[in-house]
């Protein structure tokens, strides 16, 4: 369990589940992550059907996800058809990958031994207890199958049969259906479900194979990346609960409302790493034909970071590349602001911002505490009033003048939409999409 929140903590990536808070009473532990409501790939499978087109889309973005995952030390063991979840019922929906409760760190080198999974998507090293993090490569080449040929490659009555074809690894595309699927498809398939580890392709070669070429993206608006680019070089905040209080703010913010950023981040991210580089700031600027120099674009990734590292991840981006005059509203701000303070309060106390913190998985000292709270407390009264709160943002932000009559808001918070989003936030345990346990 521990584990499972820990790495869920340390992840952050568009096409893997956002993780929020996590509530503990007398019987349970309560994992809070973004709701994805659009259902799960193997339900949209059978009620839509998916083209290669469409599937190959959608495994770009698996791909991604599972590469991220790779590169920081994460194995996630259960990859399946029902962990991919959409985020909405659109035909455009983005695809999230969920459920860590079997997902591990991983030692280069170092093999792990437990028999754990979905049997007909486990890989044969598994089977054989002495395996790496290339069996969820092996679980991605099933998803394929499944989704271009309707079935699972290795499939028979019992577990026995079942793994008896797995570790004999002998695949079939005969059938109306392999009859109209692509030559390429097949063979990233072969590819995929190598038996040998050794053989079998990686999600960064998977992403390069012929097959995903054809993945038709949307084309980026100039005046869309042109907006999000001065956002990013714009954004001035500084202090440590701003940014705590932007990441709360992007929690609240829909699919609808960040998607075209999501959709820029990708963009510039066109090695699926999951993160961005000084490098890939460059090369997207010189294509759209920006002309931002490098010490601009150094200075750019240094104030959008919390913690100085040679690259910025999904959420420093979005948080940076937001337009505050759409997001920083006062109703977003008053639930932020609810967020952080205890239930019928007005205002926020260090206890209440700890407390707050510890939920969303943030390990602070009494120090940073002390810090956040007189960033906003500047008169030191010790707690932090809606009006303090707005202020202190603002000026954080350079918007000061953006929010209006302040105090009116805070006193007049009783229209319905308003209520209905303070009584939600209160809630102890929000009625989200949480991991498979009991």
């Amino acid at each position: 369990m521990e584990r499972e929140l820990e790495i869920l903590k340390s992840i952050d990536h568009p096409n893997i589940v956002r993780f929020y808070e996590t509530y503990e009473d007398d019987r349970f532990f309560h994992i809070v992550t973004e709701y994805c409501r659009g259902g799960d790939l193997l339900d949209r499978a059978i009620s839509q059907g998916m083209d290669e087109q469409q599937c190959s889309l959608v495994m770009e973005k698996l791909f991604s996800a599972v590469q991220y995952l790779h590169e920081n030390g994460i194995v996630h063991r259960d990859i399946k058809l029902e962990n991919c979840l959409f985020v909405d019922e659109g035909p455009k929906a983005e695809i999230k990958l969920i459920d860590f409760g079997l997902s591990c760190n991983i030692t280069p080198g170092v093999k792990l031994t437990a028999p754990v999974g979905t049997p007909i998507y486990v890989a044969p090293e598994v089977l054989k207890q002495s395996y790496d993090h290339r069996c969820d490569y092996w679980s991605l080449g099933v998803i394929i199958y499944v989704l271009l040929g309707g079935e699972p490659p290795f499939d028979g009555e019992s577990n026995d049969e079942i793994f008896e074809k797995i570790l004999g690894g002998k695949l079939s595309f005969e059938g109306k259906k392999w009859g109209k699927i692509s030559s390429h498809a097949k063979d990233l398939i072969r590819k995929l479900l190598e038996v040998d580890p050794e053989k079998r392709y990686t999600a960064a070669q998977a992403l390069n194979h012929p097959w995903m070429k054809q993945v038709a993206h949307p084309k980026l608006s100039q005046q869309d990346a042109l907006q999000v680019l001065t956002n990013l070089k714009g954004f001035t905040a500084k202090k440590r609960f701003s940014r705590e209080i932007l990441n709360t703010i992007v929690s609240l913010s829909t699919e609808e409302e960040i998607k075209k950023l999501r959709e820029v981040f990708q963009h510039i991210d066109h090695e699926h790493h999951g993160i961005i580089s000084v490098k890939d700031f460059h090369r997207v600027a010189k294509e759209l034909g920006f002309t931002f120099t490098p010490k601009e674009i150094e200075s750019m990734l240094s104030r959008l970071q919390l913690k100085p590292h040679d690259n910025i991840n999904y959420t420093e981006f979005i948080i940076g590349a937001m337009d505050t005059s759409l997001y920083l509203t006062k109703e977003k701000l008053w639930t932020a602001f609810k967020h952080f303070s205890s239930e019928n309060a007005d205002y926020i106390t260090a206890e209440n911002l700890t407390q707050a913190l510890i939920r969303s998985g943030k390990d602070v000292t009494v120090g940073e505490i002390e810090m956040m709270i007189s960033e906003a407390d500047p008169k030191h009264k010790g707690k932090i009033t809606f009006e303090d709160f707005c202020l202190m943002i603002s000026k954080d932000l350079g918007t000061r003048d953006s929010f209006g009559d302040i105090t009116r808001f805070s006193s007049s918070v009783s229209s319905s939409r308003l209520q209905s989003q303070i009584k939600f936030s209160q809630c102890k345990f929000p009625n989200f999409v949480h991991s498979n346990f009991p």
